[in-house]
């Protein structure tokens, strides 16, 4: 491999890297917030939910509980004693096993981006180019997730229903609520909340992971001012050295 073919091999390995980064970043504030029984009840408390849910506010408290420690893995919490219908249930398996998946994604992506981002700084050994690699590699994260955050914000409800159709291969997300208590106790204000914070969240690892990036690249051999113009910096070298001059000596007697 030539030292060209090098760079670009490297450049690129650094930003798929950087942007694995990024997603594990932007997966764990996904399940951190999709998992946080007390964000649930928080929203639920301002959306007034307790009087149609049929629910007292323990037993609000104790479902969220459970509703979070199932999506962390914890099948037992809802399969030993369902407080949901057939249909429910079965929407909530879906959600299980999309959590499952997302934890399985995360941990496979981080062999991944520890190698590319260690390989990719290997073969570029070169500070400047791996600050401008740093500095593209939000970009191509920032494209989709930027267009489908304003998306949501312009129409929650068609983001909403978009990205349960991408999710999940059926309809049972599709409850009443005049008979199915999970859709009484997961208002549409929760989805909006728990969305903008992983939104925020993931915006915030598209500006921390470049910006560290950036710091590190400082401890990184620097490329030399003849590397980046030759031609200014060689200029004496390959004119070579001038002509010898002439003089003459007029009437010179021997």
């Amino acid at each position: 491999m030539n030292d060209r073919t090098g760079q670009t091999v490297g450049a690129v390995a650094l930003i798929l890297g950087l942007v694995a980064l990024m997603l594990i970043l932007a997966l764990t504030a996904l399940h951190a917030v999709g998992t946080d029984a007390a964000l649930y009840y928080s929203e639920q408390t301002k959306a007034g939910i307790l009087p149609r849910a049929g629910l007292s506010d323990g037993e609000l408290r104790e479902l969220d509980h459970r509703l979070a420690a199932y999506l962390r893995g914890d099948a037992a919490a809802l399969e030993a004693d369902p407080p949901f219908g057939a249909r429910e249930m079965a929407h909530m398996r879906d959600c299980h096993d999309l959590f499952a998946l997302l934890r399985k994604v995360r941990r496979r992506l981080i062999p991944w981006a520890v190698l590319l981002i260690v390989g990719g700084t290997y073969l570029l050994r070169d500070g400047k180019r791996a600050r401008r690699c740093a500095l593209l590699a939000p970009l191509i994260p920032l494209v989709p997730l930027g267009a489908f955050g304003i998306w949501a914000a312009a129409d929650f409800g068609g983001a909403f229903t978009f990205f349960h159709r991408l999710l999940f291969r059926n309809d049972l997300w599709l409850l009443d609520p005049r008979t199915d208590l999970l859709i009484r106790v997961c208002p549409e204000s929760m989805f909006m909340a728990m969305g903008l914070r992983v939104g925020l969240w993931s915006l915030a690892a598209l500006v921390a992971v470049p910006a560290a990036a950036v710091l590190c690249t400082f401890i990184l051999p620097q490329s030399k001012q003849n590397e980046a113009n030759p031609w200014k910096d060689n200029r004496a070298t390959r004119r070579g050295p001038g002509p010898a001059p002439k003089t003459f000596e007029i009437n010179k007697r021997r």
